[in-house]
């Protein structure tokens, strides 16, 4: 099978995505430098962040309904020109004298509902230019391409912000998004296959999707319907529903290790430099699983996904008993290696089952299930950063990775990810038609 860069309709996808996601990374930190000059608080920087993480989430489940049922090249692109009014925004009222730290909070407010509404297609887009034989390299091309431009968007931002100042930097940002929005454009609109799985219940999801196309159909049959069918899917399925339980856990049990590097590296004898080599060690480890991932594809996903969770647990583990910063630091990048193993195959899995007529609100659906413990994970991290030793936190996160990883081996579990590669999960006509002639 071709490899996903052999798909002209997915490379120029990809492009358009990459400077969505520069736009957006810009934008972030020009807005936040911003806020901290202004009010001279560092707090103003977190609430800003905060902002920018929980309150898109609201959109985005009716943003995944939309995208179903219309065309989503068309979404994906008036969500990136709509992209432009912030930073837009953000440069005219500085320029003018009157923006303030209440309006920055608005605006990025209005920014993420806007971009989250119209996030659902464009992410559901990727997955339908591809055939299920490139799921697990898109994902992780997609994915690690995104990690190397956050990389080096930040600092770009703030060479940009301190060379030419915060408004240019806005201005720059709103015409990388208007380039974005023109690239996507000559993608071209994938035909929707109809998969086939006898344990997907597609029928309510028909059902819905039909009732909320009646020209005088309720808000509840335009959008709470279709969400319930594919909330009903989504946990209808074993093996999605094992998929979401496992990376609802990783998210949760990862989500504090972030929290506690800067305090661990001090533990160590380290200081800031500790910390950011901590932090290195995790992106290398990531990196490095994009790499290997992109490149090579394996025929099955259960010993990659088992081992992945294995290595995250064992790696974590080790961060109780080291003395070394250095061997954290490794310890640390064989976690975050594992990390994508799990994260990239299992996405793939996920992909692989959803039906195409579910594919914005599933990816949606998913997305706010997931992030949404992100936070409480963050607030256990506090209270456990106050009562307990760096060995004990680190053993209990290993324990719990290692006894979530046996899931995997659960009898129809095995079965379920097994059929679910030994089975088309659409016609190859349909496969052929939803990637284009040229792929």
């Amino acid at each position: 099978m071709n490899h996903p860069l052999k798909n002209p309709n997915f490379r120029t996808y990809l492009v358009a995505r990459l400077f969505g996601a520069l736009g957006s990374y810009m934008m972030e930190v020009a807005l936040m430098w911003w806020a901290l000059e202004a009010t001279g608080r560092n707090d103003s920087v977190a609430w800003v962040a905060l902002t920018m993480s929980i309150v898109g989430m609201a959109a985005s489940p009716f943003g995944g309904v939309l995208a179903d049922r219309t065309h989503k090249v068309g979404l994906a692109s008036m969500g990136y020109a709509l992209g432009m009014l912030a930073p837009a925004t953000a440069a005219a009222l500085l320029l003018s004298g009157h923006l303030t730290f209440g309006l920055v909070v608005a605006i990025v407010a209005v920014d993420n509902l806007i971009s989250s509404f119209f996030a659902p297609a464009n992410h559901a887009l990727g997955p339908l230019l591809l055939t299920k034989e490139q799921y697990s390299q898109g994902t992780a091309m997609a994915q690690g391409m995104s990690k190397l431009l956050r990389m080096a968007s930040m600092p770009l931002g703030g060479m940009l912000v301190a060379v030419l100042g915060v408004a240019a930097t806005l201005l720059i940002t709103a015409s990388v998004y208007l380039i974005a929005a023109l690239i996507v454009r000559f993608v071209e609109e994938p035909r929707a296959a109809r998969v086939v799985s006898a344990s997907t219940p597609a029928s309510e999801g028909d059902a819905a999707g039909s009732a909320a196309e009646q020209p005088h159909a309720s808000l509840r049959q335009r959008w709470i319907d279709p969400l319930t069918a594919t909330a009903k899917m989504l946990f209808g399925v074993p093996l999605l529903a094992a998929a979401l339980f496992m990376v609802g856990l990783l998210n949760f049990i990862l989500s504090p290790i972030g929290v506690m590097m800067a305090p661990y590296a001090k533990s160590l004898g380290g200081g800031a430099e500790g910390y950011g080599l901590l932090l290195a060690g995790v992106t290398a480890g990531e990196l490095l699983g994009y790499a290997v991932f992109t490149t090579f594809r394996s025929p099955r996903s259960l010993p990659l996904i088992l081992g992945g969770s294995m290595m995250m647990g064992l790696s974590i583990g080790v961060l109780a008993w080291v003395t070394s910063l250095w061997l954290a630091v490794v310890a640390l990048a064989i976690s975050g290696f594992g990390a994508v193993a799990v994260g990239v195959h299992l996405d793939a899995l996920a992909i692989k089952l959803i039906p195409r007529e579910f594919m914005g609100r599933a990816l949606s659906m998913i997305g706010v299930l997931l992030n949404g413990l992100g936070p409480l994970g963050l607030v256990v991290a506090g209270f456990a950063l106050k009562t307990l030793s760096f060995p004990v936190i680190f053993n209990v996160i290993s324990g719990l990775l290692i006894v979530a990883s046996l899931l995997w081996l659960w009898p129809s579990i095995v079965r379920a990810i097994q059929d679910a590669e030994s089975e088309p999960a659409v016609t190859d006509d349909a496969a052929e038609a939803a990637v284009g002639e040229t792929a």
